[in-house]
């Protein structure tokens, strides 16, 4: 497999099966496996002279394909735009058309843009540069940017390989007006769970089925801001479901798409798993962090965690919600999940989120489809009290809501980040690291919110500044951080 750059039963409410025996397995012949990213046909984007038309650049016929894209170190904008559409890896297709005027944005290493695929690795950009159309696809090792449609990258990536620390990358937690620790300062606190008490949520969809599809746009409706609700649709691949276009519109919109294999098997196995990542990555141009083991066989915790391609694996064992304390390495490849039972109401959905999640957890929500879908998703719930519930936790200021990628990157990065040793010079104190330290391998363009007992902290010479929700935001892409203590 190609190696990558850079999880209760409530009586009478719940039924944990965790993709149980009886979650439908229907057979498919799977989708292609290439080691590429998906492309389209053409000479890539028209370049002007730094910067595309209002509409979100201008644009060939697809993009090119070859050594990678167009560009060698990235898209660069001077007013607004990206050049001639930023440049992939080599196993990535070239985005077609550059960005568009407007706040731009630098890309870090590479990027895409335009209605052509993405790039594997060390993309910069996820949405930005379309010509009125989707612009590329939400590529998991670069800065999340940009809006559709809107073109360029408003605050795309920074640093070394593609992204980094983004302004309004995860919600706010908490409420604002709190002030900025004083005095000299000694030493930093990571916060739990990017600041949100209550703990957090992830709510996740098996299976690719076409229930999920058909609500989608319900789904992505409570999405308002782009990164308040991210959810995480675990594809099987198998199935002809797993072909349609409402996954790239999905990770266009900032979801993850997690691999549950091309077969559904219970046992698993490398190449199963892998026949899933070719074609997530073949036709979505799409780096999966995270697996579902199908009807949560154990199997998969050794499998994943040798495969040295995953950050976790999503089980079906239901053991309540993981506390912000526990060590990812006893977890990570067997997160437990609820599952709703099949018709259950907002209340009992809500019920459940609450229990789990009590003590300021982390807990993966599980549902299969809807009802009414044609392909028998295993306990369906109806998506008004799906979406009922979704809008609960929105309300709830104290849960964070987030998908799992995101979730686990935070939680892994934060353990590891609590155990490095600073350097001190003078009245620097100074702590250095590898985004592969934390777990390899490691999306980039992830934070962490820590706050002070005072002082300055910076990152390459560059002040943090203060966010009032309560913390500093700490790019991990950019390997260091430095406390002044003044």
């Amino acid at each position: 497999m190609m190696s990558k750059a850079l999880s209760f039963s409530f009586a009478g409410l719940l039924i944990l099966a965790g993709c149980s025996s009886g979650e439908s397995n229907p057979a498919g012949t799977g989708g292609s496996s290439s080691t590429g990213g998906h492309t389209q046909g053409g000479s890539g984007g028209n370049q002007g002279t730094g910067g595309g038309q209002a509409a979100g650049g201008s644009q060939g016929t697809g993009g090119s394909q070859g050594t990678g894209g167009s560009q060698g170190t990235g898209g660069k904008n001077g007013s607004g735009g990206s050049g001639s559409g930023g440049a992939t890896t080599a196993v990535g297709g070239g985005g077609a058309g550059g960005g568009a005027p407007g706040t731009g944005g630098a890309l870090g290493k590479g990027g895409n843009a335009g209605n052509g695929g993405a790039g594997d690795v060390d993309g910069g950009i996820a949405k930005g540069g379309a010509a009125g159309g989707i612009g590329g696809v939400a590529q998991r090792d670069g800065g999340v940017a940009g809006a559709i449609g809107s073109g360029g990258t408003s605050a795309g990536g920074a640093s070394g390989a593609g992204g980094g620390a983004k302004a309004g990358y995860y919600p706010p937690a908490g409420t604002s007006g709190v002030a900025k620790p004083t005095g000299a300062g000694s030493k930093v606190t990571v916060l739990d769970w990017a600041g949100f008490k209550g703990g957090a949520v992830s709510f996740t969809f098996d299976d690719a089925n076409s229930s999920q599809i058909s609500n989608y746009s319900a789904l992505q409706k409570l999405n308002d801001k782009g990164n308040n609700v991210r959810y995480t649709f675990y594809l099987q691949t198998g199935k002809s479901d797993a072909t349609s276009a409402t996954w790239k519109q999905a990770a266009a919109d900032g979801h993850e798409l997690g691999n549950h294999t091309k077969s559904h098997n219970s046992a698993a196995t490398t190449s199963d798993i892998d026949a899933a990542e070719q074609f997530i990555k073949s036709n979505f141009g799409y780096t999966s962090y995270s697996v579902a083991a199908p009807n949560g066989d154990n199997s998969y915790q050794t499998v994943t965690a040798g495969m040295k391609e995953f950050m976790t694996n999503r089980t079906a064992g239901n053991s309540g919600g993981i506390s912000a304390s526990t060590d990812p390495s006893t977890m990570q490849w067997k997160l437990p999940c609820i599952i709703p039972a099949a018709g259950a109401a907002s209340s009992a959905m809500q019920s459940s989120i609450s229990s789990s999640i009590s003590g300021g957890k982390w807990v993966t929500f599980l549902v299969h489809g809807f009802t009414g879908g044609s392909d028998s998703a295993y306990q369906p719930v109806a998506v008004s009290e799906f979406t009922s519930t979704v809008s609960w936790a929105k309300t709830q200021a104290n849960i964070w809501i987030d998908s799992v990628e995101n979730v686990s990157a935070y939680w892994i990065a934060a353990a590891k980040f609590s155990k490095l040793t600073a350097t001190t010079s003078g009245t620097d104190k100074t702590w250095t690291w590898k985004v592969t330290d934390f777990n390899n391998p490691y999306p980039a363009g992830k934070s962490l919110r820590v706050t002070t007992d005072g002082g300055t902290l910076k990152q390459a010479d560059k002040v943090i500044e203060w966010d009032d929700h309560g913390y500093y935001e700490v790019s991990l892409d950019a390997g260091s951080l430095t406390l002044s203590s003044q």
